[in-house]
C-alpha cells in the first residue's frame, strides 16, 4: 500500500481515518452497499467496500450522507456519497482520498471548535478498523468476538498495561504476581497462574510480531499506542500455537511522513500506606526525505511505589518497580507501491521484591528471610514491506526477539535440598528466549465474491533455562544446579478465504498446516550427583476454522463459528538428580503431550439510536483436552502435566453509547468452568473448576467531555468493575479461594491544543481484594498467602505537545 494510507493505520480510531488495502485500479467497477447516515460512517463503509483510505479529519462538520448502492468506480462511488453533505473530495495519492469543506457548504450544523483535536473525540465503535484478523475491517462488521480501545478510550479508563487492560474488555483476566511476570487469560481457558515450559495461552503481538513463546507476558507501557484489540477464542488458523484462549494486538501510531509532531509527559503519583512513583514519557516524529520517509521515537521511564512491607527483614514497602522502555520505527516510500519498514523495541522491568501478602501477618504484609527480587529485560528488532505483487497485497516480515528473565525466591522454609539448620536459603531461576519469526502473507484485493489471504511462517526459538538452589550467604557454592537447553523449529502455511453467498450471507473457511520439532537437554548436579537428559519430538497438525454471518441489515451482523486452538507437548526435567519421573501414569511424567482446543461461538452485534448505541453479545462452548498445566512438586519446584479435560460455558456482553461528548461502555461475562475428568495420578477437584476463572466478572465506565472556554476543553471520567471468585490452582490439596472484589477508577482533565493537565484516582475505597496469583512456591502450602490490589493511588499528569 502507498504509504500515505497506511501511514494512520495505527491510529485510525483515534484521528477518524478509515484504512484498508489497496483496493481497485483507477476507473475498476467496485460493487457498494452503503446506507444514509452521517458522512463519517458512510466514507468509512465506502473506504472498506472499496480497499482504499480516506482522511475523514473534517467529516463531523459535513451534513448527512445519502448513501450509495451500485457498482461503480471508487471516484465515481465518492461523489455520490458526498452530495448534498456541503464536502467534497481529494485525491491525495493513489488509492487515497481527503475530505474537505465544499468552497459555498451549505447550512449545517456548527463545526466541532479547531481546539477539539484529532486525539480526543471518541468515535462511535463501529469506526475502530480492527487489524488483529489480518483483514482490516470494521469492529460491527466482523464475525468474531473482538474489543478494541483507541488512545483516547484508553487514556480515560486508565489503561497503562495489560492488567488495566484486563479492567475495561470482557472475558479478560490477568494473573498479579508483578510487573514482568504475569500471564494474560481470555474467556476463562486458564492453566494456572504459574509460568513454565508450557506454551502461552494468549498470543501477544506487537503490531506484526509475536511477542512471546512459553514466557510471561513481557508487560510493555501502552505508551503511543494507536488501538489495543483483544481477540477472544483460539486463533490457531491464522495464529498458530500460543493462541489457545485468543490474542492481544498492541498497535503503534506508525510513523507520519507529512508533519513533525512531538509530546512530552510528566506524572507523579501517591499511593495509601506505601511509596510515591511516577511516570515520564516523550515521543518525537521526523518526516524525511522530502516527504517519503519518517522515524517515530519514544522513550518513557516509571517507578511504581511499593505498598508490601516484610517484617522478617525490617523493610517496608519492598515491592517498588522500575521499568524503562524505547521504541523507534521508521518508514520509506519504495516507488509508487511499496513501503519498507523497520523497527526496534527494549524494555528492562527491574522489581526489588514480590508483591505478595501472607493473611496470618496482615493485609499488606509478610515475614521472609531474604529479598525476592525480579528482572525482564525484552527486546525486538524487525524489518518489513508491504506492497503489490502479482497484483495483490503483499507483506513480509523478518524479526527478532530476545527475552531474559531472573527471579528469586526465599526456599529457606522448605529448601528441596538438605542444608544446614535455619540457613537463609534461595532458588535462582534465570531464562533466556531468543527467537527468530519469518512471515509472508498475500491478500486478495475485492474482485470477486470470494476474498482470500495465504501465508507462511518460520520461527526458530532457543531457550536456555537454569536454576540453582544456593545459601544467601554463599551464593559462589550451589546446593543444586540444572543447565536445560531447549530447541524448537516451527513452520506452518494458513490460509483463509471469505466467500460472499449473496443476500447478507457469507462463509468463512480457514486452517493452518503446521509442524513443530522440539528438542531438550538437561543436565543436573547436587551433592555430587548429577543427570543428563536429552530427546526430541515432532508434531504435525491441521488447526480448522469455519464461520458463517448473516448481516439482515446494514446495522445487524449475527454469526456462528468454530474453531480450533492447539499446544504441542514437551518435556520434564528435574533440578535434583534423583527426582524421579513416571512412565506407568503417575506423575511427574518425563514427558507431556499437547493439548487442544475446541470452541463453538454464537454471537450478534446491532446498532441503534443511527450508531450511538451498539450492542455485542456471545455464547461459546470451549472443550478442552489434555489441558496442559505447569504445577509444583513436594519440593516446590515446577513441571507440567496433562491435568485432564475441561470445558467453559458462557456468555459475554459488550456495549457502548456516544452522544456528543458523553460516551457509556458496559460489559460482563458470565460463564460456568468445569474440569471433567482428572488425570487420576493428579490431585485436581472437579468442583474447584478451572484455576483461575471467575463465574462472572463486569465493568461500568462513563465519560463526558465539554468545551470550558475559547481552546479549552474538559472530561471527566469513571470506571468500576468486578472480578468474581476463582481458585488458584488444580491441586485439590491447595486451592485457596481468591477474588470477589471490585475496583473502581475517578479521573479529570483539563487540555487544550498543546497542553494537558489530568488528576485520577484509582482503588477509590482503597480495596484489599486477592488477586489472581500465587507468591512464593516453597511456601504456598505453608502459609495462607494473598496478592492485594494496590492501595487507593493518586496520580497527576501534565503533557505538552509540540
Amino acid at each position: 500500500m502507498h504509504n500515505r494510507a497506511w501511514r494512520r493505520l495505527g491510529m485510525a480510531s483515534a484521528v477518524g481515518l478509515a484504512v484498508a488495502p489497496m483496493g481497485a485500479r483507477a476507473g475498476e467497477p467496485v460493487s457498494f452497499a452503503i446506507p444514509a447516515g452521517p458522512l463519517k460512517a458512510a466514507a468509512t463503509a465506502f473506504a472498506l467496500q472499496g480497499r482504499v483510505s480516506i482522511d475523514l479529519g473534517v467529516a463531523r462538520e459535513c451534513g448527512l450522507s445519502p448513501g450509495f448502492s451500485g457498482r461503480a468506480d471508487p471516484d465515481a462511488a465518492l461523489k455520490a456519497l458526498l452530495r448534498g453533505t456541503g464536502c467534497e473530495a481529494r485525491l491525495v495519492a493513489p488509492r487515497a482520498y481527503k475530505i474537505l469543506p465544499s468552497a459555498a457548504p451549505p447550512p449545517r450544523a456548527p463545526a466541532v471548535p479547531a481546539f477539539q483535536d484529532r486525539a480526543e473525540a471518541p468515535p462511535p465503535l463501529s469506526e475502530l478498523v480492527i487489524v488483529a484478523t489480518r483483514r482490516l475491517a470494521l469492529a460491527d462488521r466482523l464475525a468474531y468476538s473482538v474489543s478494541a480501545l483507541d488512545e483516547r478510550a484508553a487514556a480515560a479508563q486508565g489503561v497503562h498495561d495489560a492488567g488495566d487492560l484486563a479492567l475495561t474488555v470482557p472475558s479478560m483476566t490477568v494473573t498479579n504476581l508483578g510487573p514482568g511476570r504475569d500471564k494474560v487469560i481470555l474467556r476463562g481457558l486458564s492453566d494456572g497462574p504459574l509460568t513454565g515450559q508450557t506454551q502461552s495461552m494468549v498470543g501477544i503481538y506487537l503490531d506484526d510480531v509475536r511477542l512471546t513463546y512459553n514466557a510471561p507476558d513481557p508487560d510493555l507501557l501502552m505508551v503511543d499506542m494507536g488501538q489495543v484489540e483483544v481477540l477472544r477464542g483460539p486463533q490457531g488458523a491464522l495464529y498458530g500455537a500460543g493462541s489457545l484462549g485468543g490474542v492481544l494486538q498492541l498497535t503503534t501510531h506508525r510513523p507520519d511522513p507529512e508533519a513533525f509532531d512531538a509530546w512530552t509527559s510528566l506524572s507523579a503519583s501517591a499511593t495509601h500506606g506505601g511509596k510515591a512513583g511516577g511516570l515520564a514519557s516523550a515521543m518525537i516524529n521526523m518526516p524525511l526525505l522530502e516527504g517519503r520517509a519518517a522515524a517515530r521515537l519514544v522513550g518513557y521511564v516509571e517507578r511504581q511505589g511499593g505498598y508490601i512491607d516484610d517484617l522478617g527483614q525490617g523493610r517496608s514497602d519492598v515491592n517498588g518497580a522500575r521499568r524503562s522502555g524505547v521504541r523507534l520505527s521508521a518508514q520509506v516510500q519504495l516507488g509508487t507501491d511499496w513501503t519498507a519498514e523497520a523497527g526496534a523495541t527494549s524494555q528492562a522491568i527491574n522489581s526489588k521484591d514480590t508483591q505478595y501478602a501472607e493473611r496470618d501477618v496482615g493485609p499488606y504484609a509478610r515475614r521472609g528471610r531474604i529479598a525476592e527480587p525480579h528482572d525482564n529485560d525484552f527486546l525486538e528488532v524487525h524489518v518489513g514491506a508491504r506492497g503489490a505483487f502479482l497484483g495483490q497485497d503483499a507483506k513480509l516480515t523478518l524479526a527478532a526477539v530476545r527475552h531474559d528473565l531472573s527471579s528469586r525466591y526465599d526456599a529457606s522454609a522448605a529448601p528441596p535440598v538438605p542444608v544446614p539448620l535455619a540457613a537463609a536459603t534461595a532458588f535462582d531461576d534465570s531464562d533466556h528466549v531468543g527467537a527468530v519469526v519469518a512471515e509472508a502473507s498475500l491478500a486478495s484485493r475485492p474482485a470477486g465474491w470470494i476474498q482470500w489471504q495465504v501465508g507462511a511462517f518460520l520461527a526458530r526459538t532457543r531457550q536456555g533455562r537454569d536454576g540453582v538452589i544456593v545459601l544467601a550467604d554463599q551464593p559462589a557454592t550451589p546446593l543444586a544446579r540444572e543447565r536445560r537447553r531447549d530447541v524448537l523449529g516451527e513452520a506452518a502455511l494458513f490460509g483463509e478465504a471469505i466467500g460472499d453467498l449473496g443476500r447478507g450471507w457469507s462463509l468463512t473457511l480457514g486452517g493452518r498446516l503446521f509442524a513443530t520439532r522440539s528438542e531438550a537437554s538437561s543436565h543436573a548436579t547436587a551433592g555430587g550427583a548429577s543427570a543428563l537428559f536429552r530427546d526430541a519430538q515432532s508434531y504435525v497438525g491441521f488447526a480448522p476454522k469455519v464461520v458463517v454471518s448473516f448481516a439482515p441489515s446494514a446495522s445487524t451482523l449475527v454469526y456462528v463459528q468454530a474453531a480450533e486452538g492447539y499446544r504441542s507437548g514437551g518435556f520434564n526435567t528435574a533440578l535434583i538428580p534423583s527426582q524421579a519421573f513416571d512412565t506407568a501414569g503417575g506423575e511427574p511424567q518425563r514427558r507431556y503431550g499437547g493439548d487442544e482446543l475446541w470452541s463453538y461461538e454464537a454471537g450478534v452485534k446491532t446498532s441503534w439510536m443511527g450508531g450511538r448505541l451498539r450492542l455485542r453479545a456471545a455464547s461459546f462452548l470451549a472443550s478442552w483436552k489434555d489441558i496442559q498445566s505447569d504445577q509444583l512438586l513436594p519440593s516446590g519446584l515446577p513441571y507440567t502435566a496433562n491435568l485432564g479435560d475441561g470445558r467453559d460455558i458462557g456468555l459475554e456482553f459488550e456495549g457502548s453509547y456516544v452522544n456528543d461528548g458523553l460516551r457509556l461502555n458496559a460489559n460482563f461475562l458470565l460463564d460456568n468452568p468445569e474440569l471433567e475428568t482428572v488425570n487420576a495420578a493428579f490431585p485436581g477437584r472437579k468442583d474447584f473448576g478451572l484455576a483461575g476463572v471467575p463465574k462472572g466478572s463486569a465493568s461500568l465506565a462513563a465519560s463526558y467531555a465539554w468545551s470550558v472556554g475559547r481552546g479549552w476543553r474538559a472530561s471527566a471520567d469513571a470506571r468500576a468493575a468486578y472480578v468474581g471468585h476463582s481458585r488458584l490452582s488444580f491441586d485439590g490439596a491447595t486451592a485457596p479461594s481468591m477474588g470477589g472484589y471490585a475496583t473502581t477508577r475517578l479521573a479529570a482533565r483539563l487540555w487544550s491544543d498543546r497542553l494537558s493537565l489530568g488528576l485520577a484516582a484509582d482503588n477509590l475505597f482503597d480495596s484489599a481484594g486477592d488477586t489472581f496469583a500465587y507468591g512464593n512456591p516453597f511456601t504456598v502450602r505453608l502459609s495462607r498467602q494473598s496478592t492485594p490490589q494496590r492501595p487507593r493511588t493518586i496520580s497527576l499528569e501534565l503533557r505538552a505537545r509540540y
